[in-house]
């Protein structure tokens, strides 16, 4: 979803940063970590709080996402969301 406005350089104070770590089993760990924005409402930079969750996958898996369930990648964005709004809320 890329938007067509002019980027303003604002950002908010808190966040979650997703990464993608490869494990030596060959299953891929998406990590999910809180972070705080050292530059106000700036672009960053950002820095680490606490780590939120994990969750392991067969790369297969991940290179074939139409074939994950709605359920499954609903409750991945429910879970982003529901974070970003409690530390937003714990910031306010």
């Amino acid at each position: 979803m890329l938007s067509n406005e002019a980027d303003h350089q604002r950002r908010g104070s808190v966040g979650v940063a997703c990464s993608v770590l490869a494990l030596p089993s060959g299953k891929l760990r998406i990590v999910m970590d809180d972070v705080t924005n050292a530059n106000g409402l700036g672009k960053g930079p950002w820095k680490h709080r606490a780590l939120f969750t994990w969750k392991d996958f067969h790369q297969a898996d991940l290179e074939r996402l139409e074939d994950m369930s709605e359920a499954e990648l609903a409750e991945f964005g429910f879970n982003l969301l529901t974070r970003l709004v409690i530390a937003h809320g714990a910031r306010t």
